[in-house]
């Protein structure tokens, strides 16, 4: 988030679109029950110089759509899980929950369909009083406990909700069923907490801080099981900020990087961390981690900040969104890929 306040403010310089206020709100919207928003999808092709290329590393392209609505809540998702059968379920830096539904054909992703919007209920059931109380940048969701977990950067936080259906629009109501303020992040940036969040098989969470770092420069994460949270590092990307984690298997997580240069624009990384070591218990212990994809112009991409994964036949297959900090400089954009790497 405080990566995404610099470049709002940048792109708002570079391009003259908007005023500073349009782009950062400082009061969150009026809290709003579930309602369903027209969304058009626009078709993108991979590269835009190349519009056969079908490959980025151990990615293979398999559609991108650009998503755009008259709705101005619409955008700033900044969180991005499987939500069932057809089912995306998001989050927003706004304090709202998302859900759409893919539109497939032959495997590629050629649109969405039922985009439906409700706000992040509170605990106490009053609206929030500043935007910063509602900064949603992750989200998970456990099958086995049917828990829905967002975690908060600013006010520094876990949110966990029962009951949440992406195929139900009237689920995405109920309040909090409990809320962690988790001590261990008081000393994160208000603007570089919690930022991406991934729940292993087996019930071990990892949360990993945007701009927090380690004496030793590895990133700031927190990994909790068995009740018990010890910090771990994860090795950063030089010049990359953590945007979404999402868990491979057992032991494994692929993280999803963004990097913004100013008048050099985006680019994204995906790398593949190994918790092994963490999870025998060696915290001090460096994680193996392999890079997977680089993106830069021209290929298709914007501030990359959310993952979804779903496997079909024995293939992974994997979802990105971007964050448009709602503004016109930027974009939504949902991408599939195929996970063509070897274990």
């Amino acid at each position: 988030m405080l990566l995404d306040r610099i470049v709002a403010v940048t792109l708002i310089a570079m391009a003259g679109l908007v005023g500073i206020d349009a782009v950062l709100p400082e009061i969150p919207p009026a809290p709003a029950p579930a309602q369903t928003l027209a969304v058009t999808a626009s078709p993108l092709p991979l590269n835009r110089d190349d519009p056969g290329m079908t490959q980025v590393g151990a990615l293979r392209f398999a559609g991108a759509v650009q998503l755009t609505s008259p709705d101005a809540r619409f955008g700033g998702i900044s969180g991005l899980r499987d939500g069932g059968g057809d089912r995306l379920i998001a989050v927003t830096d706004t304090g709202n929950w998302l859900t759409l539904a893919t539109i497939e054909s032959r495997g590629r992703l050629v649109g969405v369909a039922t985009v439906v919007m409700a706000s992040l209920p509170q605990p106490d059931g009053q609206p929030a009083a500043r935007k910063a109380d509602v900064d949603a940048e992750a989200v998970e969701h456990d099958p086995t406990t049917g828990i829905t977990s967002v975690v908060y950067e600013q006010q520094h936080r876990l949110a966990h909700f029962t009951g949440i259906n992406a195929r139900r629009p009237e689920s995405l109501t109920p309040p909090p069923v409990a809320t962690e303020a988790i001590t261990a992040m008081t000393g994160w940036p208000a603007n570089g907490g919690g930022e991406a969040m991934a729940l292993l098989p087996g019930g071990a969470r990892i949360i990993l801080a945007e701009g927090a770092r380690r004496p030793d420069g590895t990133i700031r994460a927190l990994l909790t099981r068995a009740g018990e949270t010890v910090e771990i590092g994860v090795q950063p990307l030089p010049g990359y900020s953590p945007t979404d984690a999402i868990a491979l298997d057992g032991h494994r997580i692929l993280v999803l990087h963004r990097r913004f240069s100013g008048f050099g624009g985006w680019s994204a990384a995906l790398t593949r961390v190994d918790l092994a070591p963490a999870l025998a218990g060696n915290a001090a212990a460096p994680l193996p981690q392999r890079l997977l994809a680089h993106f830069e112009a021209p290929l298709t991409f914007d501030n990359m900040e959310g993952l979804a994964l779903r496997r079909h036949g024995g293939r992974t297959f994997l979802y990105m969104i971007s964050d448009d900090n709602l503004s016109r400089a930027q974009r939504t954009l949902l991408m599939k890929f195929e996970l063509s790497e070897t274990p």
